[in-house]
């Protein structure tokens, strides 16, 4: 992207030392390694916060696919239906034992 060669180096140090001055080259220095470090520190809060997210995405994604998981194994739960069927059977069965006491009654009260 960007070359520089000796000679560019070598005018850019010389502009430097004209326009700051010899004397405060190292506080130039000093400001530019801060500058470099929170730099630094500012991309790295970034990152880490990007990595946060992807995480987070990541857990919604499994929590989202244990749920499905969970609705799957409810509806392929086989007691669900026995429990149904077996209460279809008690209903019908009092209710035939409730017309066989009525019809017992019934042949009762005509032989007497």
């Amino acid at each position: 992207m960007f070359s520089f060669g000796w000679s560019e180096i070598a005018l850019t140090v010389i502009i430097v030392i004209i326009v700051v001055g010899p004397e405060e080259i190292p506080n130039l220095l000093k400001q530019i390694g801060s500058l470099s470090k929170s730099l630094k520190k500012i991309s790295r809060d970034f990152k880490k916060s990007l990595n946060e997210l992807a995480e987070e995405n990541d857990l919604k994604d499994v929590k989202k696919s244990i749920s499905d998981l969970q609705n799957i194994k409810k509806d392929l739960d086989p007691t669900v239906d026995f429990t149904k069927e077996i209460n279809s059977i008690k209903e019908t069965v009092g209710s035939l034992e409730k017309d066989a006491k009525e019809i017992y009654s019934k042949e009762k009260n005509t032989n007497k």
